[in-house]
């Protein structure tokens, strides 16, 4: 009996939240440091574009991001929904919109087993409301391309050209998002294919600008 409650106490504790920033207990990131994080907030513009950065150059942020997606930290989902469900409400307007996330290459997708864009993506969409319409597939990916991680600005830009395709046509304004952003190749792309077929992109929503 006392094997098994130790056990049990020891898998609490390995589960157990903190906030990333502050380490206040049961909170990945408290309502206080979420607030503090989003007074960097900015909007940027990729091909006339508003892309709203919820947070800016934040180390924590970047390494969380990739933990969550390299290394399978599922608890961090939550808090990048959280951010991005509230980029989707600021661009609204209190209408009914289409969300899509920039597609994740087939290597990411096949080394990790998972797709955590798509992830985050859909539970934003369900945490912000009704109103907010996941569509999957309006956005896909028909050409192999490198990861973007290592590669410098001019590479990125050649790695991303031509990559994503949109056989859709939309009949509500598009919101695009992405987990990070670092030139802006992945959110050009996916402006250009959408509106190749006449989609209307609202705008897009990233957690983290570098």
């Amino acid at each position: 009996m006392f094997i098994n409650n130790f056990l049990d106490d020891l898998k609490n504790l390995l589960g157990q939240n903190y906030c990333f920033f502050c380490g206040l207990i049961e909170e990945i990131v408290c309502p206080t440091c979420f607030k503090k994080l989003l007074l960097d907030s900015k909007i940027r513009f990729e091909s006339n574009v508003p892309v709203l950065s919820l947070t800016q150059n934040n180390e924590t942020i970047a390494r969380m991001i990739v933990n969550h997606k390299d290394f399978g930290l599922s608890n961090l989902k939550e808090p990048f929904s959280d951010f991005i469900a509230l980029g989707l409400k600021y661009f609204s307007k209190h209408e009914k919109v289409y969300v899509v996330n920039v597609p994740s290459s087939f290597q990411s997708i096949q080394k990790r087993g998972l797709d955590p864009i798509s992830i985050m993506t859909e539970i934003a969409c369900k945490k912000a409301g009704q109103r907010f319409i996941y569509k999957r597939n309006l956005l896909t990916s028909y050409e192999n391309r490198k990861d973007q991680a290592g590669l410098n600005f001019d590479q990125r830009n050649k790695n991303m050209k031509n990559v994503f395709r949109s056989d859709l046509v939309a009949t509500k304004p598009v919101i695009i998002v992405d987990d990070l952003i670092t030139t802006g190749a992945s959110l050009r792309e996916s402006i250009r294919a959408l509106r190749q077929i006449e989609n209307q992109v609202r705008a897009c929503v990233v957690v983290a600008a570098n």
